[in-house]
Parts: structure tokens; C-alpha cells; sequence
């Protein structure tokens, strides 16, 4: 894999694969990783590299240049991949710019605290508590 790859995001969804676009329009390097290759050949207007694997497997990750990375985002349907690769990440390699998906919020606690996390059903709630309070007024 190329060394010019400055960002990771892992988990092909719907998610992951409209950060990879946005991010390879702001001209970084992005390698979009899934264990799905379905997932991977379904995403449209995407010219960054693709690798279809299991991201938890460390030889795959160090063959696809997890060392020279500076950003990667986990955004697995699976709140443990995404919390074990961003402490593998931010505790082996060093990566510092680390953002994960937790579908269960409760699960913050154990997370890192320089991980960034994004919870979208907390997100969610905030939106609509935010909307009905102003329906009311």
C-alpha cells in the first residue's frame, strides 16, 4: 500500500464511505477499509484506495501503512471493533487524531479520553428534545 496515505477510515456504510469521499475532497490520502467487499465496490465517486479485510487482523493493518497514518476513523457497526481499534491505534502506533462511532453511548466511559466520539443516537435525541422545545414556545 502506498505510503501517502495520511487517513484510515474503517467500516464502508453509509457512514464511512460519505467521510472517505468528503475527506478525499479536501485532498487527504484516505484509505476506505471493510470487511464487507460488497460494501466497498458499492461506494460511487470515490477515487482513494480501497482494501477489503479485517481491520482488527494488525498484519493487515501495518501491510496497508497503518504506521504512517495521522487520522483514522472507526465507524463499524460494532461499538467493541471501533473502541479495541482506536485504543490499538492511539496505544501501538501512535496515532493521535482518532474519531469512533458508539451506537450505545453508555460505552464512553471506556473509551480514551483524547478519542473523539460520536454517538448518533444521543445526537438524535438532543435534535428532536431541541426541536420540541421550540415547537412549544
Amino acid at each position: 500500500m502506498s505510503s501517502n496515505i495520511n487517513t484510515i477510515v474503517v467500516g464502508a456504510g453509509r457512514i464511512g464511505a460519505n467521510i472517505a469521499k468528503k475527506l478525499q475532497k479536501e485532498n487527504m490520502n484516505v484509505l476506505l477499509i471493510d470487511k464487507n467487499k460488497d460494501k466497498l465496490t458499492k461506494v460511487d465517486d470515490f477515487s482513494g484506495f480501497v482494501e477489503a479485510g479485517d481491520a482488527t487482523d494488525l498484519s493487515f493493518l501495518e501491510e496497508n501503512g497503518i504506521r504512517e497514518v495521522s487520522r483514522a476513523v472507526f465507524v463499524t457497526e460494532d461499538d467493541n471493533t471501533n473502541i479495541f481499534l482506536s485504543d490499538i491505534c492511539r496505544k501501538r502506533y501512535g496515532i493521535k487524531e482518532i474519531y469512533i462511532r458508539l451506537n450505545d453511548s453508555r460505552k464512553i466511559k471506556i473509551v480514551d479520553e483524547e478519542v473523539r466520539c460520536i454517538c448518533p443516537f444521543d445526537l438524535s435525541l438532543n435534535e428532536f428534545s431541541d426541536l420540541m422545545e421550540g415547537e412549544g414556545k
